[in-house]
């Protein structure tokens, strides 16, 4: 009986170990989706306090159109929702969306989700989100038809 009970208690932990994944050693990625299409994103600097590996890797990108620039933008129509999720809840998120170098907005997440404007063109999504254990910086790239 008592064996049983071991590989019940190995089992358990295997398994907290694979749901909470304590060894990360970077901020979890976004799950981004529009109409039900997955929009790819592109991960920027971070830092990241692990339980095994704490660090920082600066990426060599100035802004999120920058971070962009070899994206294929995901086509989204006017005025639709871009749901932003995250596997561990950021304690904040703020984002900021650009369409060229000079016209670069922060936008609201309203119920996890920002809303496309109404104006044609590509725009590149700017995510910086802070956990307890650090922070990260993620990009993705939409076309708005």
């Amino acid at each position: 009986m008592g064996k049983f009970k071991w590989m019940g208690v190995l089992v358990v932990l295997v398994v907290l170990f694979f749901v909470f994944d304590p060894f990360r050693g970077e901020p979890p990625n976004p799950k981004v989706e529009a109409q039900g299409k997955d929009i790819p994103t592109v991960q920027g600097s971070f830092c990241w306090d692990g339980l095994l590996r704490n660090q920082c890797v600066d990426k060599v990108y100035v802004d999120g159109l920058d971070m962009t620039k070899k994206s294929k933008p995901t086509v989204v129509s006017s005025n639709k929702k871009i749901d932003i999720s995250f596997e561990d809840e950021p304690e904040s998120i703020e984002i900021v969306r650009w369409k060229d170098k000079q016209d670069a907005e922060k936008v609201t997440l309203t119920g996890d989700a920002v809303t496309v404007p109404k104006e044609t063109g590509t725009y590149a999504y700017e995510i910086k989100a802070k956990w307890s254990n650090g922070d990260g910086q993620f990009a993705f790239l939409v076309k708005v038809d």
